[in-house]
């Protein structure tokens, strides 16, 4: 005859045990991760909450300054030898922390080596055909070749955005690590409808003395791409001997040559009958100056010194920026 427990000897059986703790295991599956996943959301509201203080203070700043935006060195929680106007010293209480690290805020952005919106020809150098500014749009002006430079042929590492819209013909060009001299030497990236017909193809070229070669990387255009009429983001990013090209943020060509190491940027149009508006440009250091790399919680402040434009933007992971909190110009 089996023993009954008694209320003395209550007690709870192995597979009891088990079922208690299988389900307690269940419970924390699901409850670990929405605890972190709030902690972590948290986390991100803080440091859009840290940018936009930064982003007050940097609008309070150029009211106190006839407009002028700070330059990189101030926007900083750290003393410099400009420590009156610094940011972290003047225009906040309280310098905003990262979340992620427990430490200030750190600027890991640099300034833009170059940016025009085209409002006017200021530092941009026709060296073929003609070019003009019409409603603050880069035209090329009459038939032929055109050519226009821009930029330092002492740069190296470099990130380059040219925003352009072709209304007809067969394309235009974006130079990069060229000499801006009329007979051109570096390379030229192509938006070029004309190229594998009837697609299309994102195309770059070595240039040496104005003579091009065979495409050194090439990538057809999208099944349905909207070629004409319609304004396109040609993104540059040329570091070391590492070159990719995006268009409108996609991946179109990566690969590495050696060619040129350094040069300027420019911009090109070689069908008489295209009509193509280029409607801003900017480079920025491709080798990331600033505060050092980026970590999740900091931010970006970039700062264009041929006009009063910035970008401020958030960093949600290690090295790219997953979200821009403020574009202000």
């Amino acid at each position: 005859m089996k023993a009954r427990r008694t209320a003395a000897h209550q007690g709870f059986t192995l597979i009891e045990l088990l079922i208690v703790i299988i389900v307690i295991g269940i419970l924390a599956a699901i409850a670990i991760p929405m605890y972190v996943g709030q902690r972590n959301k948290a986390k991100d509201a803080a440091v859009k909450e840290g940018v936009h203080h930064i982003q007050i203070a940097v609008v309070t700043y150029a009211a106190d300054n006839d407009g002028a935006y700070p330059t990189t060195e101030y926007v900083t929680s750290t003393p410099s030898d400009k420590t009156a106007a610094n940011l972290g010293n003047k225009y906040l209480t309280e310098w905003p922390r990262n979340p992620w690290t427990g430490k200030p805020m750190v600027n890991t952005g640099s300034a833009a080596l170059f940016n025009t919106d085209f409002s006017s020809m200021a530092g941009l150098n026709p060296v073929m055909g003609g070019w003009k500014i019409v409603n603050g749009v880069l035209v090329p002006d009459g038939s032929g070749e055109h050519r226009l430079a821009f930029g330092d042929p002492g740069w190296t590492d470099v990130n380059l955005d040219v925003n352009a819209t072709l209304n007809s013909g067969r394309g235009y060009g974006v130079y990069f690590r060229s000499n801006g001299q009329p007979n051109i030497s570096g390379y030229c990236f192509q938006y070029d409808p004309g190229w594998n017909p009837p697609a299309g193809s994102f195309v770059v070229r070595e240039v040496v003395n104005g003579v091009e070669s065979y495409p050194i990387a090439s990538a057809p255009m999208p099944t349905g791409y909207s070629k004409y009429g319609t304004p396109h983001d040609i993104g540059i990013s040329a570091v070391g001997s590492h070159i990719i090209i995006k268009v409108d943020g996609v991946t179109v060509l990566d690969f590495t040559d050696t060619t040129f190491p350094s040069g300027g940027a420019g911009l090109r149009s070689w069908d008489g009958n295209a009509t193509v508006g280029f409607i801003g440009a900017k480079a920025l250091d491709g080798a990331g100056a600033g505060s050092g790399e980026s970590s999740k919680g900091d931010f970006a402040y970039v700062y264009g010194k041929q006009n009063t434009s910035y970008l401020l933007q958030g960093f949600l992971a290690p090295g790219s920026p997953d979200w821009v909190v403020h574009l202000l110009k």
